[in-house]
């Protein structure tokens, strides 16, 4: 936990002001009220998202991860808005009766999986160990938004990435 902690800090992008952040009724997402909420969760004290705007097809429009709170954005991926092709993946995991979606990026030498099914979370690995992972809070942001089919690219499961 103090690794990945210190990996967020090491990889910390921008910081927004609390205003910046949408709140529906009780669910805080860190995409902004004006972007499309394609996956949004609690994690302990900590939020993660995953936001889009125009994103119509893989080259179109951008998506971002982003990690923290509503007060501090500790990273951000990609840290400028950009077409996914290329930077954020999909993949559909089934493992028995076990169905997941996989959303997922590389950086510094971490790939970074945002998981939904049942349950939904995030969990991080570096050379194929797992490094971090924790499951979502309640939520109505934990059923990944279908339009990210759309907009981003579909890539078989990967050894060593996708458990």
């Amino acid at each position: 936990m103090k690794q990945f902690r210190s990996v967020f800090s090491m990889l910390a992008g921008f910081v927004y002001p609390m205003a910046a952040f949408s709140v529906t009724g009780s669910e805080a997402t860190l995409c902004q009220a004006f972007e499309e909420v394609y996956f949004s969760c609690e994690i302990d004290e900590k939020i993660i998202s995953i936001c889009a705007l125009g994103n119509i097809s893989p080259a179109n429009g951008y998506v971002q991860y982003r990690y923290g709170t509503r007060d501090k954005l500790e990273l951000q991926y990609p840290s400028k808005p950009l077409a996914p092709k290329g930077l954020l993946t999909i993949s559909d995991i089934s493992e028995g009766d076990a169905q997941y979606t996989h959303v997922k990026f590389r950086q510094n030498g971490f790939n970074y999986v945002v998981y939904q099914g049942i349950p939904s979370g995030i969990y991080v690995k570096r050379n194929g160990r797992t490094i971090f992972n924790r499951v979502c809070g309640n939520g109505e942001y934990q059923a990944l938004n279908q339009r990210v089919y759309r907009g981003m690219q579909t890539v078989p499961p990967e050894d060593g990435v996708d458990q």
